[in-house]
């Protein structure tokens, strides 16, 4: 995997998390597989799971992508 591509799943992160088990979901998520353990998921990655669930627009966008910004932040 290119390194610039382990930066940003590092960025998506929190420090307590397991790069192995974040890659995990998300090729369960990629591939349509069950998620039972959202207790292992960040709470990066269940907003991002939110937006990749469908196509929001508008409003919806606007305040994932706000917390987003500020989960990023605070990690």
């Amino acid at each position: 995997m290119p390194q610039t591509l382990l930066d940003d799943i590092d960025d998506q992160m929190s420090h307590k998390s397991s790069r192995s088990k974040w890659i995990r979901g998300a090729c369960e998520l990629k591939l349509g597989t069950d998620v039972t353990e959202v207790a292992d998921l960040t709470d990066i990655q269940l907003v991002n799971v939110l937006r990749n669930r469908c196509n929001y627009e508008g409003a919806q966008e606007s305040i994932l992508k706000s917390l987003l910004e500020i989960l990023s932040k605070s990690s």
